[in-house]
């Protein structure tokens, strides 16, 4: 019988890997991690979808080019080969020959896809997040010599549980994953849309239905594959590995807020001010999925669940985090900034619809159909999404769950010492002022791609937008006071009347 590995350097070096997701954000640091191992795998198998009309191939090349990669050696970008698939169809779209090839060849299989919308169909959520993570379990199952495979689902996957701690393990699902299955093929998309509501049960959208749903699909047919599911909450920025504040998009509500703050073009967050935001960071994540494959090859008879959450451990509040965010959007200022960032969390729906209206929606059209004149991006149809992402996600951003995170705090222990440093993934390490700085600094340079030598010359425009900040709602009083005046109110009333609006202004 094979020894089994002690450290994920015995466990990458001795793998050929099939890796789903690698053009997303957690999988692209998982991707930069293996090809970055002390030794690396003997091969690397990205399944890549076609993309408007982009070649597989090209969409790799083009994710290589990004600073993620930048210092992963040349030789070692000769592991990867590329699959053309996509999740979404029967048998993972992939040809017969690479079929065989990952079955003859693969040994670890890390499963990252997945159709993250709140907003999405039914039909498809289903068939991406739960068909697709079938057909990949249906392949690992096949493959030769598989010695593990790991899931990422979402720590929101079991946000049905209130009022108590959520634990590492599965939970009940509002019907049996197959018998759901068997079901829903006989309805048309048009069926399924209008049942949406009843089949979903009490999840506040298709995607945490679909993922825990999935999650049940794996444990109830993995048979003899090794499987961990690995739980992340909201991932932000990478915290040091490979690079201090990485992050290459913004498909997330909390990742999204940062890079419009940066622009000075969000200025609310509908949140509960004193509520636990639960943020961790990809390399974190990623030191987990790595640490957890080895465990489920160490005890492959056992499913193995892990949480990958801040909240219990370190918390960090939306107002915070807010705070946090704004205070450095003013530090370390983007170039173009539309005004001076501000930001707010609140509940009250009058509140934030005033705001969003009112600072972000209307001046977006004034600078869309004035500034730019039609030239470049939408600014109103950002903010458009923006307010729409709002109303999905005010589910989460005014409730809390506490996370139980016993296995995955004891997950460290299997690693050697060394490993443990290298890999690190506690939550309690993160210092949340210094971390969520870095994220703003990197999303300014890795996202909106403004280079630090840019960054003086935006503070001194910022410094611009301070004053014009600071003077505006005494600009705009005596602007009103006039008008009053003119429209025939007494000195006192039109004072007065100013005064209030331009104090109710400043509250929201």
């Amino acid at each position: 019988m094979q020894e089994r590995p002690n450290s994920l350097r015995d466990l990458i070096s001795d793998s050929q890997v099939f890796l789903t997701g690698a053009t997303g954000f957690v999988g692209g640091v998982l991707l930069e991690r293996i090809l970055r191992a002390e030794l690396p795998p003997k091969k690397v198998f990205l399944l890549v979808r076609k993309r408007r009309g982009a070649d597989p191939r090209d969409r790799v090349k083009e994710i290589f080019s990004s600073p993620l990669f930048s210092d992963v050696r040349a030789d070692r970008l000769n592991l990867i080969q590329v699959i053309e698939g996509d999740v979404g169809e029967d048998g993972l779209g992939i040809s017969k020959s690479d079929n065989d090839l990952l079955v003859s060849k693969c040994t670890l299989v890390f499963h990252a896809a997945a159709f993250i919308s709140f907003a999405a169909r039914l039909d498809m959520a289903i068939r991406i997040n739960l068909e697709g993570s079938r057909q990949v379990l249906d392949l690992a199952k096949n493959m030769l010599n598989c010695k593990a495979m790991v899931y990422v689902s979402t720590a929101y996957a079991n946000c049905t549980v209130r009022n108590a701690i959520v634990e590492e393990k599965l939970y009940p699902t509002p019907c049996d994953p197959i018998d759901f299955l068997k079901m829903v093929k006989k309805l048309s998309p048009e069926e399924l849309e209008a049942k949406t509501n009843e089949l979903i049960g009490n999840h506040p959208n298709t995607y945490t239905f679909t993922k825990q749903m999935a999650e049940a699909l794996l444990a109830k047919e993995r048979g003899h594959v090794a499987l961990s599911i690995v739980r992340p909450s909201i991932v932000l920025n990478t915290w040091k590995i490979p690079k201090i504040g990485w992050v290459d998009n913004v498909n997330n509500g909390a990742c999204g807020f940062i890079a419009g703050v940066n622009k000075g073009i969000f200025r609310t967050i509908p949140a509960r001010p004193g509520a636990v935001t639960d943020m961790i960071p990809a390399d974190m994540v990623v030191s987990v999925i790595l640490t957890s494959a080895l465990q489920a090859l160490r005890d492959p008879d056992n499913l193995h669940v892990y949480h990958c959450t801040s909240g219990i451990e370190n918390p960090v509040t939306w107002e915070r985090y807010c705070r946090t965010v704004v205070k450095a959007a003013q530090d370390h200022p983007c170039k173009d900034v539309l005004w001076y960032p501000q930001a707010k969390t609140s509940l009250s729906a009058f509140r934030n619809l005033v705001v969003i209206w009112l600072f972000q929606i209307i001046p977006a059209i004034f600078v869309d159909h004035v500034l730019l004149r039609g030239k470049g991006p939408s600014l109103y149809a950002m903010q458009r999404k923006y307010e729409r992402g709002c109303r999905y996600t005010t589910y989460f951003t005014k409730r809390e769950w506490s996370f139980d995170t016993a296995k995955v705090s004891a997950l460290a222990s299997i690693l050697p010492e060394e490993e443990r440093a290298a890999y690190p993934f506690d939550p309690k390490l993160v210092d949340w002022d210094e971390y969520l700085e870095d994220c703003v600094v990197g999303m300014r340079h890795y996202f909106h791609k403004e280079p630090k030598t840019t960054t003086e010359k935006a503070r001194n425009s910022m410094k611009r937008l301070k004053t014009t900040a600071t003077l505006t709602p005494f600009i705009c009083f005596f602007i009103l006071w006039g008008i009053n005046l003119l429209l025939g109110c007494p000195m006192w009333v039109a004072a007065f009347v100013a005064a209030s609006l331009i104090l109710f202004l400043v509250w929201v």
